[in-house]
């Protein structure tokens, strides 16, 4: 009987031992599971950031682009209108003269 007790003290202890380590194991691998997990959320969330940035940037230069057109049709629109109240003042100056002209003709 002695024997048995004896055989099976260092089979408990290995198992215990064996349990033990398979325990570590196993929440080192929950914690290294945990982080991978992490970092895959992350790395999605920072492609979900680039993407962003990419979608911003290109609505930028589609502004600029917009902001380009609106100050080249404001200078033409300027340059037209600047036309224009030339061609009046021009306009007013010669039935003025007109005016004028006709007035010193009755007199």
């Amino acid at each position: 009987m002695m024997n048995t007790e004896s055989e099976t003290d260092p089979l408990d202890a290995a198992l215990s031992r064996f349990d033990s380590a398979l325990e570590r194991v196993e929440k080192m691998t929950a914690r290294l599971r945990s982080k991978a997990d992490a970092a895959l959320n992350a790395t999605e969330e920072m492609g979900a950031y680039d993407a962003d940035r990419a979608r911003l940037a290109d609505a930028l230069d589609e502004a600029r682009a917009r902001e380009t057109a609106l100050v080249e049709a404001a200078e033409e629109a300027s340059m037209a209108l600047d036309g224009a109240i030339r061609d009046l003042r021009a306009a007013a100056i010669a039935v003025e003269d007109d005016e004028d002209d006709a007035d010193e003709e009755e007199a």
